[in-house]
């Protein structure tokens, strides 16, 4: 590769102005990052479990964040009763219980102003990121809209997968792509399959789950025995059960991972 030279003469007589080395390949911009949003329509009066699905532009690595999050049709709650009046965000700890937030009319930005948005328990605006990948619970107050839309927006993931850790118990994930694969999961048997296999679990929005069941005797197309998520009947499941943007709990014996590839 070949560098500027260092000296330059003029055409009106000999000068010598020092520069620096530089190479020709310096100062193409890199590419701009690709991004995208996903709105999903949301209930009043109920729960409603979604994930993170875009990544913040300013985090390195795939992570989400809550200022990327934004609502139409809600109506935002007051800091002093945000606990029962508020939209909130409800994201599983793994050890029980919640990190709370809460949409209010008057959270406090960085520069000390009144602005509508998430805010954290303080009452200051949320900027916690999370991992692409995770799901989380939507609660709408019943007066606080009757529908209304989530928005979340963000960098398009460069990554062909995005891998989430799931625990021994419960995990709530959330599904950034379209397919899934396990890692380090090990599977049940059909005949205990409600016991003793890992168990995807997706709300139904009327307050029960459809569920799917990891193990190693489904039966595929051809009526062959696989390890594979499988319905109630014992058929391995090859479509789209929870689209990309869809929160579900993942129930399970033994830690492993969940891949999503795109």
């Amino acid at each position: 590769m070949k560098n500027a030279p260092s000296r330059f003469t003029s055409l009106h007589g000999s000068c010598t102005i020092p520069i620096q080395p530089v190479s020709v390949l310096q100062g193409v911009p890199a590419p701009p990052p690709v991004v995208g949003y996903n709105t999903q329509s949301i209930q009043g009066g109920k729960m409603n479990c979604v994930s993170f699905q875009f990544a913040d532009l300013t985090a390195s690595g795939d992570l989400a964040s809550l200022a990327n999050l934004s609502t139409s049709g809600l109506t935002p709650g007051v800091y002093n009763t945000m606990e029962t009046d508020a939209p909130c965000i409800m994201i599983y700890d793994g050890a029980g219980g919640y990190n709370y937030y809460y949409y209010i009319s008057d959270a406090y930005d960085a520069g000390g102003n009144e602005v509508t948005a998430w805010a954290n328990f303080s009452g200051d605006v949320a900027d916690d990121t999370v991992t692409l990948g995770t799901g989380f619970w939507l609660r709408i107050p019943a007066g606080s809209c009757s529908t209304g839309t989530l928005t979340d927006a963000g960098g398009v993931s460069m990554a062909d997968t995005a891998t989430i850790g799931i625990a021994n118990g419960l995990t709530l994930a959330g599904n950034p792509f379209s397919k899934v694969t396990t890692t380090g999961i090990t599977p049940g048997a059909y005949n205990t399959m409600e016991t003793d296999a890992p168990c995807i679990m997706i709300y139904d929005g009327a307050g029960g789950y459809n569920y799917y069941y990891y193990i190693s005797d489904a039966y595929d197309a051809g009526g062959n025995e696989v390890t594979g998520w499988a319905n109630f009947s014992g058929d391995e499941e090859t479509g789209t059960v929870a689209g990309a943007g869809t929160g579900f709990w993942v129930r399970s014996s033994t830690a492993g991972s969940l891949t999503f590839a795109k």
